[in-house]
């Protein structure tokens, strides 16, 4: 069930255009509008829940399966030497669209200067 006023839903409608990088039945992945590096994607349900707690086990372990597959196909697309798979799950947890547990797939290239863990070295 979709949410009148949930972006993500917006988005799987259609309301709010997005640069899609797979879709299926159940799931979409698409172009982060504010990306944190080139290729961040965001992979999402096309069922609507508050948290991720609320999303069936199953259905949880399609969509990081689905999310590792193409973080994997994606480094290999851009060259990337690596990713993060990033999970935030409420605002203390800087999560901007509350709505729709989601998936963000940021590509990391040595020398990147980005600093997602403050104890990184790299």
């Amino acid at each position: 069930m979709l949410k009148d006023n949930c972006v993500f839903c917006k988005i799987i409608r259609g309301e709010i255009p997005s640069q899609k990088y797979y879709e299926d039945e159940k799931f979409l992945a698409f172009y982060d509008i504010n990306p944190i590096s080139k290729g961040h994607l965001v992979v999402i349900s096309k069922n609507h829940y508050d948290n991720v707690g609320e999303m069936p086990d199953e259905e949880w372990k399609e969509l990081m399966s689905l999310a590792r597959r193409l973080a994997e196909q994606e480094k290999e697309e851009l060259g990337a030497d690596g990713y993060h798979l990033l999970i935030n799950q409420g605002e203390a947890a800087q999560s901007v669209v509350v709505h729709r547990p989601h998936i963000h797939i940021i590509p990391r290239r040595f020398g990147d200067g980005l600093k997602i863990d403050p104890r990184g070295q790299i």
